[in-house]
C-alpha cells in the first residue's frame, strides 16, 4: 500500500513520462543524426565478442561518434524511465483497486533499468575502445538488453491493459449512477 499511496500519483508519471520523452527524443536525434540508430541495436543484441568487433570494425567513425555521444543521454535515461515504469504502474494499479502482491510489480519496475546501466557500463568501454570486447561482457550485456526490453516491453502491454481496465470501469460506475 504505502508503494501506491506515494509513488502512485498521476502528476508524477507525468513528470517522468515528459522526461522520458524528452530524453529519449534526444538519444534518437543523436543516434540519427549519426545514422547509427539500428547499429545501437545491433550491438545490444550481439551475443560474442567476434561478432561484437566484426560489427565494430564495420562502422564509419561518424557512426562510433554517434555511438559515444549517444552514452551522454544515456547515462540518466535509466532514471527518466524507470521513474515512469514504477509511477505509472504504481497509478494504474491504485486506479484498478488492485494490492497485496500486485505491489511487487512496482518494485520490479526497476530491474529494466538496472539492466540498462550495467549494460551500458560493458557497453561504453567496448564503444570508446578502452576495453577488449570478450565473449562474457558480450553476453552479459546482450543478457541485459534482452531482459530490459522484454520488461519494458512487457509493462507497457500491462499499461495498456490497466489502462483500458481502469477506463472501463470509471465508465461502468458513471453509467450507473
Amino acid at each position: 500500500m504505502a508503494l501506491q499511496h506515494w509513488l502512485g500519483r498521476g502528476w508524477l508519471a507525468i513528470v517522468f513520462a515528459t522526461a522520458y520523452i524528452i530524453s529519449q527524443a534526444t538519444i534518437a536525434s543523436t543516434l540519427h543524426s549519426a545514422n547509427a540508430s539500428n547499429l545501437l541495436f545491433a550491438f545490444q543484441f550481439t551475443y560474442d565478442a567476434e561478432n561484437f568487433r566484426e560489427l565494430l570494425a564495420s562502422i564509419s567513425d561518424a557512426q562510433l561518434a554517434g555511438l559515444q555521444a549517444h552514452f551522454a543521454y544515456d547515462h540518466i535515461h535509466p532514471l527518466w524511465y524507470g521513474g515512469l515504469i514504477v509511477t505509472l504502474t504504481a497509478w494504474l494499479l491504485k486506479k484498478n483497486g488492485l494490492r497485496g502482491r500486485w505491489n511487487l510489480l512496482i518494485a520490479v519496475g526497476v530491474v529494466p533499468s538496472l539492466m540498462d546501466v550495467i549494460e551500458n557500463s560493458i557497453h561504453e568501454p567496448l564503444m570508446f575502445e578502452t576495453a577488449i570486447p570478450t565473449d562474457p561482457a558480450v553476453t552479459v550485456a546482450a543478457i541485459c538488453a534482452t531482459i530490459k526490453w522484454s520488461m519494458a516491453l512487457g509493462y507497457l502491454l500491462m499499461a495498456i491493459a490497466l489502462g483500458v481496465r481502469a477506463a472501463i470501469q470509471a465508465n461502468d460506475e458513471k453509467t450507473s449512477k
